[in-house]
């Protein structure tokens, strides 16, 4: 992707795709997956999120990407939003901050009216190539 967090991931020719779990643990508790793919040989990149329970996959398109940090000898870090697209309309917006391989804040904010729900990387959860909860 544009911001390299998908270095590493499951790579099959120039199509690279990468998930993480994630759970929102204060208030209700939600919990979803997101995965990114990339092909950088056609310059394309995009995804989807998968809310737990649910039977539909929500589409996500990379809206904008921007390094927040450039620590020598470290990975940088950077700010990623993707929205989401429901029926050709965005109705909410993933902001994924990272470094390296790490998500360090993950949010959503839905458009609807402007709510915004913090989660942490659960990885308790992650599995082989999709989340798996109990």
């Amino acid at each position: 992707m544009a911001s390299c967090l998908l270095q590493g991931a499951v790579a099959h020719a120039s199509v690279v795709e990468e998930f993480r779990c994630l759970t929102r643990l204060e208030g209700k508790p939600i919990s979803l997956e997101i995965h990114w793919v990339g092909d950088a040989k056609v310059k394309w990149q995009g995804g989807y999120v998968l809310y737990k329970g649910a039977k539909q996959a929500i589409p996500i398109v990379l809206q904008s990407s921007a390094v927040t940090d450039r620590p020598p000898g470290r990975p940088w870090a950077f700010e990623d939003t993707w929205v989401e697209v429901i029926q050709g309309k965005v109705t909410g917006a993933y902001k994924v901050a990272h470094q390296g391989a790490r998500i360090t804040s993950f949010t959503y904010t839905s458009a609807k009216d402007g709510k915004v729900f913090y989660f942490d990387e659960d990885l308790e959860h992650m599995a082989e190539s999709s989340c798996q909860w109990s």
